[in-house]
């Protein structure tokens, strides 16, 4: 492989690729390569997916009540038992911080149908602020992961923090089996976020950066989460127990470190920092994998072309503001990432206030969200991504604002109704991740996208703190909860309709080639003389 940019003369021309878009379309578009790494990472997602619903299913408090006076039912009548221990079936579960004495009470008996960290460590009366406290712990250490496994991935190349997330979810999940309080949980929870964070960040900018735009979309998209969570859903149910939970999933991170030698680095991230001969390594080896050749496939390492005067520059956050248009995209789509995890964390931590199991509610809030995610795809690649995301706020809104409504006038058959409409919209609100992922990452340059992928992924975590508490004020203010997320919903719709539509088009690699090739058009369009700029000396001017 040739390392020149373009063309090298005028017999080359017609031969001579250079855009990465075009360099993966010749070496195999949508391969074996891009289908390999594409399983991978999403089997891998697995172990993120078990780790996150962990807290979804084991916070939940089940029926409870004090043990100084252990109340039963039993076929329909209520028996009080001292402390004593009995095979007394029909737990009633009578939440009551007080026993008949009206003192406080001092030990607590739990349903067992669920061992869970509420039950470990009592977590109720004064302490039942806890639990949810836990989750944003949890969702905070997502944040913080974002945040700084956006610039890692930015700075020194995807590949290792993606591995360094694996590392983490390991050592944290042994850390939150042994332990013996909820502080110490809590603190292995937040590194359990942090390992979440850094993979959630770079996994997609991985697929991305090695799709082209027709496939992005399914890719990305792919409904891997809720198939997992379904999955977590019936082992949750098998094993019933959160430090099983907790060393399985541990350990389902263990064979996923092997896949350090079948994903390789971003070889747009090598271009784009001008490392040009580990770029044509990686090109080399899709392109074997894909059974293409490289030929008439040149990459530059000229440092006199405009695009490649930033090539060993430092991005940091405040790239994101470098330009008007920028700034503007990235205001919109914080608001919208922040929608996002309000939304999606308050709905599906809302699983844990519906009536029914929670198991099955899991199971079926899930399986419903892995045909709206194919039906996402389909909205993004017919419409366009913004389209797709402005339908799926537009049903979060109605669904959730009419919920609200239900629970605040206690109509009949308040429970089902409630339970439909908050699959309906937590449904919804899943499938809108797809095409606002997919708009993120194509709506900035190479040199940034893991960058702002990471910086909208906190915004959108900080808004996923809220969501537990706000499960938390909703059981004393009872469709609180609903009327947030819907208001919320309504004001993303409005915010979604001034982005930018990026269905079709091709990947920015560096931020001065946006504004070189505007300067160019300028000159060509004031000077009329298009092909004469663009063929001096036999060379293509063109951008990666």
């Amino acid at each position: 492989m040739s390392k020149a940019y373009g063309t090298t003369g005028e017999d080359e021309k017609e031969a001579t690729v250079s855009d990465p878009d075009e360099i993966l379309k010749n070496i195999g578009g949508c391969g074996r390569f891009q289908l390999r790494i594409s399983i991978l990472i999403h089997l891998i997602k697995t172990v993120v997916c078990f780790a996150f619903y962990n807290l979804l299913i084991f916070t939940k408090v089940n029926s409870w009540s004090c043990d100084d006076n252990i109340m039963f039912e039993r076929n329909h009548s209520i028996t009080f038992y001292g402390n004593v221990t009995t095979n007394i079936t029909g737990f009633s579960g009578e939440k009551s911080c007080v026993n008949i004495n009206g003192t406080q009470c001092q030990k607590y008996r739990f349903d067992e149908s669920l061992n869970d960290i509420v039950n470990e460590f009592d977590l109720v009366c004064k302490k039942d602020f806890v639990p949810t406290l836990v989750a944003s712990i949890n969702i905070f250490g997502v944040l913080v992961g974002n945040f700084v496994g956006g610039q890692l991935a930015d700075l020194i190349g995807r590949k290792i923090p993606f591995f360094a997330s694996l590392l983490l979810l390991f050592t944290m999940h042994l850390v939150g089996y042994f332990s013996t309080s909820w502080q110490m949980f809590a603190v292995a929870t937040f590194f359990v976020g942090m390992g979440g964070g850094f993979f959630l960040t770079t996994q997609y900018c991985l697929l991305a950066e090695f799709t082209l735009s027709k496939w992005r979309s399914w890719i990305v998209g792919f409904p891997s989460w809720p198939i997992q969570a379904c999955l977590m859903s019936m082992v949750a149910w098998l094993l019933h127990d959160w430090r099983y939970m907790q060393l399985l999933t541990g350990l389902m991170a263990v064979p996923c470190l092997l896949a350090w030698f079948w994903i390789p680095e971003s070889f747009r991230w090598y271009i784009s920092h001008d490392k040009i001969d580990k770029a044509e390594a990686i090109i080399n080896d899709i392109a074997k994998v894909n059974g293409k050749t490289t030929d008439g496939i040149h990459i530059t390492t000229d440092k006199q072309t405009v695009e490649s005067k930033d090539g060993d520059r430092r991005y940091t956050v405040l790239d994101l503001f470098k330009s008007r248009e920028l700034t503007i995209t990235t205001l919109l789509l914080m608001f919208v990432w922040g929608s996002m995890g309000v939304t999606s964390y308050g709905i599906g931590f809302g699983i844990q206030t519906l009536s029914g199991n929670i198991y099955f509610n899991t199971f079926l809030f899930s399986l419903f969200s892995i045909p709206s995610k194919g039906i996402a795809i389909f909205l993004q690649n017919r419409f366009g991504r913004r389209l797709a995301s402005i339908i799926c706020y537009g049903i979060v809104a109605g669904a959730s604002l009419t919920i609200g409504v239900v629970q605040t006038l206690n109509l009949e058959h308040k429970d089902s109704v409630t339970n439909v409409l908050a699959i309906i919209a937590n449904t919804a609100v899943s499938a809108s991740w797809g095409p606002v992922q997919t708009m993120t990452l194509e709506l900035y340059p190479t040199v940034i996208r893991n960058i702002s992928f990471g910086s909208h992924s906190v915004i959108g975590r900080a808004g996923a703190i809220l969501g537990p508490q706000l499960v938390y004020l909703n059981s004393y203010f009872e469709g609180l909860l609903f009327y947030i997320c819907g208001a919320i919903s309504l004001l993303c719709v409005f915010a979604l309709f001034f982005l930018r539509e990026t269905m079709d088009q091709h990947l920015e690699d560096k931020l001065s080639s946006q504004k070189s090739e505007k300067v160019i058009d300028k000159i060509v369009d004031d000077s009329n003389v298009k092909e004469d700029v663009l063929n001096a000396n036999g060379n293509t001017i063109s951008r990666y």
